[in-house]
């Protein structure tokens, strides 16, 4: 029985010698302190302002209007890129245009042919037909697509533009500055 009790006198001193060289006692000074909660006041506010920023800030939707075209089928596939004179030279492509503006516009399309040569964006070129939205105004969100047909009658390089406008309440038109075009050439 004394082995056990002096076994268990060197683990306790040894436990003891451990936890009191092992142990630090840390005490702050009062500015110390005073810096700690400024620093943990000053990251819950810039977190709590991140969190307002992340979940409750409404973004801002981006407004624009689009134009494109599509084939007869209102498809990509079949859009001419040579046409034979008098055989394929008139055809049809559907025009669309997008509004997403976050409000109802009339729209004008106009389009143009010219031999490929000329300024874009707007074009120089006189157009050669309008097209509008002046009797059902697009709301937000929709969609107006309309068939138009297309007749090559010069040789060479054609290039058929269509341009968007915006028509406003005193009817006056103003460029969007959103054009697509085709580019044929006529054998």
């Amino acid at each position: 029985m004394i082995r056990l009790k002096i076994h268990q006198h060197k683990f306790m001193e040894k436990k003891i010698k451990r936890n009191s060289e092992g142990a630090k006692s840390i005490s702050y000074s009062s500015e110390e302190k005073t810096i700690i909660v400024t620093i943990v006041i000053a990251l819950v506010i810039i977190g709590a302002l991140l969190v307002n920023l992340v979940f409750f800030t409404v973004a801002e939707t981006e407004r624009f209007s689009v134009i494109y075209y599509l084939d007869s089928e209102k498809q990509l596939e079949n859009i001419p890129k040579t046409v034979f004179l008098g055989e394929n030279s008139t055809f049809v492509l559907w025009v669309g245009v997008e509004n997403q503006n976050g409000t109802t516009l009339d729209y004008q399309v106009q389009m143009k042919i010219d031999d490929g040569n000329g300024q874009l964006n707007p074009s120089s070129t006189e157009h050669i037909q309008i097209f509008d939205t002046t009797s059902e105004p697009l709301k937000n969100g929709e969609t107006w697509e309309f068939p138009v047909t297309i007749n090559i009658e010069q040789l060479g390089k054609n290039r058929i533009i269509f341009e968007l406008y915006i028509v406003n309440g005193n009817s006056e038109v103003k460029y969007t500055g959103n054009w697509v075009n085709l580019s044929i050439e006529a054998i």
